[in-house]
């Protein structure tokens, strides 16, 4: 039976369409630093409040980062499915970029739990929904913002996107 590899949809924005969740979180950091991403993401969220466009000079920023997201949530889903595929070194201090922030504990020694709890609470067409609502309000001045429950698919992406960071530092390279 021929294996087949999973496209997380990044041809368009990495010119990426392998199967490897971390080539493709490499892929993602290598275009937005973690502190730029979760910024982006946040100005996404608030912006459809404010009634205001968040990047009128050049909304195509909005867009490219909508459709990294969604390959990055992609590549998320597919971690969550195989945890147990990728090793990673024990935390040492002082050695991660990312503070522990929102992380727990047991999350922060062991992120791709980050991923299982965010994909067993939220589908995958749910943080689809939620990204394209939050880039749609986004981008015009509109008087509504995103049904559903943006809060909690927020923080579990903003998590999601720690725990990568974290695992990309850790991981032990075949």
């Amino acid at each position: 039976m021929k294996k087949r590899k999973t496209d997380f949809e990044a041809a368009f924005w990495a010119g990426y369409t392998g199967g490897c969740p971390l080539q493709l979180f490499d892929a993602f950091f290598g275009k937005h630093s973690l502190s730029e991403a979760k910024g982006l993401l946040f100005s996404m969220m608030e912006y459809p409040v404010k009634k205001k466009v968040l990047s009128e000079k050049d909304p195509s920023v909005v867009f490219y980062f909508y459709l990294s997201l969604r390959s990055f949530i992609r590549a998320g889903f597919r971690l969550s499915l195989m945890p147990d595929k990728h090793t990673l070194t024990q935390a040492a201090a002082g050695m991660s970029q990312v503070m522990q922030g929102a992380l727990s504990d047991e999350e922060y020694a062991d992120p791709f739990l980050v991923f299982q709890r965010a994909f067993n609470k939220h589908s995958l067409k749910d943080f689809d929904f939620f990204i394209t609502g939050i880039a749609y309000f986004s981008l015009g001045p509109y008087g509504d913002s995103p049904e559903g429950n943006s809060i909690s698919s927020f923080l579990h992406l903003q998590k999601m996107l720690d725990a990568a960071q974290i695992i990309l530092e850790r991981r032990i390279k075949d």
